[in-house]
């Protein structure tokens, strides 16, 4: 497969997105000198199209799109190995975490978006019922993704062990649930949390 060769000039340098992620990641990217300790220590690296390295290169060069694009951010898990090893204390952990919150902002480009809505469900649960309630977390994105039967012969296997619940009680706290969530919008919104 031939490779397409990157350009780059003002039009296809973003640094405006590149200053945003600094802003939410609290860390410089213009910092690293590309040694590749983090995408040595990285466990993710080899199944990322970008790694770590190259993720903090490409922002460098204001080609974010190519980030957004690809699945890279969404298979970091956080271990934090990579900012542990960066001799010039780029905190690329905090760099990926930016980096998917501007995709989901953006209803992201990315190959993983199951991931995204995943993780918006996931938050719509809490939200909703005060934890997590699997059985309609399950079905809710089965459907909205378009995978109807995916868990059709799991589903019967984890009730009849207990470990899915048919039916779900909502938490007590459910007010102060809604407190940290209403907190959280309200940072978000003062661009004090991503």
């Amino acid at each position: 497969m031939k490779k397409k060769k990157m350009l780059l000039s003002q039009e296809t340098m973003d640094i405006a997105m590149v200053r945003k992620v600094e802003a939410l990641s609290g860390t410089s990217v213009r910092r690293c000198f590309q040694c590749g300790k983090c995408s040595a220590g990285c466990p993710m690296a080899t199944f990322m199209e970008h790694p770590p390295n190259r993720v903090v290169r490409l922002l460098q060069l204001g080609q974010w799109q190519r980030i957004l694009a690809g699945r890279s951010i969404w298979y970091c898990a956080s271990c934090e190995t990579c900012s542990t090893r960066c001799p010039n204390k780029v905190h690329l952990a905090s760099i990926m975490d930016a980096l998917r919150k501007l995709s989901w902002d953006q209803d992201g480009p990315s190959k993983e978006s199951y991931v995204q809505l995943a993780n918006k469900l996931f938050l719509q649960n809490i939200r909703t019922y005060g934890r997590q309630y699997e059985m309609r977390l399950a079905a809710v994105f089965n459907v909205k993704s378009g995978q109807f039967l995916k868990d059709m012969m799991l589903g019967p296997k984890l009730l009849t062990k207990g470990k899915l619940k048919v039916f779900h009680q909502k938490n007590r706290n459910i007010a102060e649930v809604e407190k940290i969530f209403s907190r959280i919008e309200e940072m978000r919104r003062k661009g004090e949390a991503l």
